[in-house]
């Protein structure tokens, strides 16, 4: 039972439905373990590679940090060496703590090893690790041809001496003191990591495979009712010709049959009754007269996939023209009637849904009005109920961060005075010498992390405002444009080495909120500088007074990466953003059209995708008030 339906399901599944199947498999598989893993754990590699980097110069900063100590006179060489040793010593990181720093001279000799005190104080110029390789002499001839560099060697796992593992480290030469600084990864880890994500997609694939082993059955079992209906209709149709003519008659359908030249051979009454033509003038016409001219191409392939066998039938949505030029928008069904016994011809059957293209377009209009302002209405009730209740906590933590910094500084000596007379001691988990680094760092993020909860919220409230802002400021736009520069200097050094600034003359001052005004010009600018992919892309500000119009307009343009057509519709909607990832709340447009529409202008984007984006901004001199419809 199972073979002969197996066996009947291959007769009904032809090469060209099976192969392309088995193609896409086989390529979909071969992408993912040839060539995205490998990717993968090569940029695994080098991601860990500039950890390493990075870690290994926060030590060899430590030790700089000591050394600065010894040239001030504050402690001797030999005390400030034993510092820092003891210090890298205990200094440990990674998932279990046990990741380490280790120190050798020029020798080499080693100077530190939290996990091989064995070694410590000899000369490991000759020691070698399982593979035979001088790990050491091979440090010391990587630090004097580059001063730093990574090297790859054998070595236990971590604090386990019987477990030998592939090791890379990264090594940096500390000249003051002849001393070589080194700390390194475990190849073992990222090949775990890359395992875990291959057994990951193992399980995707099988389970991709089942779903596209069931779509094709699926695909080659409704391929064979369509082939046996084509079948019946295509026996009925020669067995009854008269019966064929005269529902073709008598159809609200348009029917239209043409040969493989696109020559018409018929058209029914309702074509003719619609379309304006005459009978004997549709027998010399072609099919491509009747079909717009940017629609000929997709009508041509799929004439060429019904002769070529490669499809049934097609159904699609385009447009026939009428004598009088008119076109009518219909659902057409194309059949091919091919039989020995007959020439070869094309079937059209066409409905006309003008009326279901206007209904839809006013539903969906309609949705679209409903949505936004359902919308604007909760976005005003949500902000007016919440902005409250965050920033007083928010004005409470910044208050009290700037408590914890006065009496953070103040006990400082105290305990600095302290460690002079016990030596270094533990806070908290680490040494009074880490925490005396980090606690600025860590009350310093805790008071920026509320801060800017507090312009997050500052926002959502300017936009969801009632009322306008105050206009009584005298605005010299060059001013303000040459200030908001100043202020993003350092991003803009960042971003590009391609900056430039076009400022019009003989502009008029204009009233308006100077402030709001500087809002828009550098969120501006700062879209700008960060949809540019690389540092030798450009961006271009400018300013002028379009006389005719009695207006001002600010053009920034940037040669970023552009902006989709369904997203350049959006970018002004609250909470919409293409930066969710990098911290972007999606407010930053909609308050800049907010600020411009207060002051009564307009805002304007043109983008290409590749290429970059403009962004202009129309002032008028003379302030308009807002359209209550923007008010929320």
């Amino acid at each position: 039972m199972i073979r002969h339906s197996l066996k009947k399901w291959l007769q009904m599944a032809p090469i060209r439905i099976i192969l392309p199947v088995m193609l896409t498999v086989v390529l979909f598989i071969g992408t993912i373990f040839l060539l995205i893993l490998p990717i993968l754990e090569a940029r695994m590699l080098d991601d860990r590679r500039v950890l390493l980097r990075e870690l290994n110069q926060t030590a060899w900063s430590l030790l700089s940090a000591y050394q600065a100590k010894e040239e001030a006179g504050e402690i001797s060489r030999r005390d400030a060496q034993t510092l820092a040793i003891e210090t890298l010593r205990a200094l440990r990181y990674g998932p279990e703590s046990k990741d380490y720093f280790w120190i050798n001279d020029l020798q080499p000799i080693l100077i530190m090893h939290p996990y091989r005190p064995d070694l410590e104080g000899q000369d490991v110029s000759d020691f070698t690790d399982p593979n035979g390789k001088r790990l050491f002499a091979e440090v010391v001839k990587t630090v004097r041809q580059s001063t730093a560099g990574f090297v790859d060697y054998q070595w236990q796992w971590k604090d386990d001496p019987q477990r030998i593992v592939s090791k890379i480290s990264h090594v940096k030469e500390f000249k003051p003191w002849g001393w070589v600084v080194g700390t390194g990864i475990y190849v073992e880890d990222v090949r775990a990591e890359i395992a875990a994500i291959t057994r990951r997609l193992t399980k995707v694939c099988l389970g991709i495979l089942a779903v596209i082993l069931l779509l094709s059955w699926y695909i080659i079992r409704q391929s064979a009712k369509g082939e046996r209906r084509r079948r019946e209709i295509h026996l009925a149709l020669r067995e009854s010709e008269h019966k064929y003519r005269l529902l073709a008659e008598t159809a609200s359908e348009f029917i239209i049959a043409f040969d493989h030249d696109g020559r018409i051979l018929y058209v029914n009454r309702a074509w003719v009754a619609t379309g304006g033509y005459c009978p004997h003038e549709t027998s010399q016409q072609s099919i491509f007269e009747l079909i717009p001219a940017d629609a000929h191409a997709v009508f041509k392939q799929r004439v060429g996939q019904l002769q070529s066998g490669a499809i049934q039938q097609s159904l699609f949505e385009t447009e026939l023209t009428t004598a009088a030029g008119a076109k009518i928008p219909v659902e057409v069904t194309l059949v091919l009637l091919n039989d020995d016994d007959l020439a070869l011809q094309f079937f059209i059957t066409a409905r006309d849904i003008t009326e279901k293209k206007t209904a839809e377009k006013q539903a969906r209009i309609h949705h679209e009005q409903l949505f936004q302002a359902d919308k604007m209405a909760t976005l005003g009730t949500l902000v007016s109920g919440v902005a409250h209740e965050i920033n007083n906590p928010v004005t409470s933590i910044m208050l009290n961060a700037t408590i914890l910094q006065k009496a953070w500084h103040a006990v400082l000596p105290i305990l600095d005075r302290h460690r002079q007379g016990v030596g270094d001691f533990k806070v908290g988990g680490m040494t009074f010498s880490v925490l005396q680094d980090r606690m600025p760092l860590l009350l310093e993020s805790v008071a920026d992390g509320a801060r800017r909860v507090k312009v997050i919220v500052e926002d959502l409230k300017d936009f969801s405002r009632q009322s306008p802002p105050q206009m009584h400021d005298r605005i010299d736009i060059n001013l303000i444009v040459n200030k908001a520069i100043g202020l993003l200097g350092n991003l803009i050094k960042q971003s590009t080495r391609r900056f430039e600034s076009d400022f019009g003359g003989d502009i008029p001052i204009f009233m308006g909120n100077a402030q709001k005004i500087e809002q828009v010009i550098i969120n501006l600018i700062v879209n700008a500088c960060q949809s540019l992919p690389d540092r030798d892309r450009g961006v271009r500000i400018a300013t002028a007074f379009d006389q005719v119009v009695n207006r001002i307009v600010i053009q920034v343009s940037d040669e970023g990466c552009g902006i989709p057509e369904e997203s350049l519709q959006r970018i002004r909607d609250p909470f919409f953003t293409t930066k969710r990832e990098a911290g972007g709340t999606g407010l930053g447009l909609a308050i800049v059209d907010r600020i411009v529409r207060d002051h009564g202008g307009q805002i304007s984007f043109d983008s290409t995708v590749g290429q970059g984006t403009t962004a202009r901004v129309f002032l008028p001199l003379e302030k308009i008030e807002p359209n209550p419809r923007d008010i929320l």
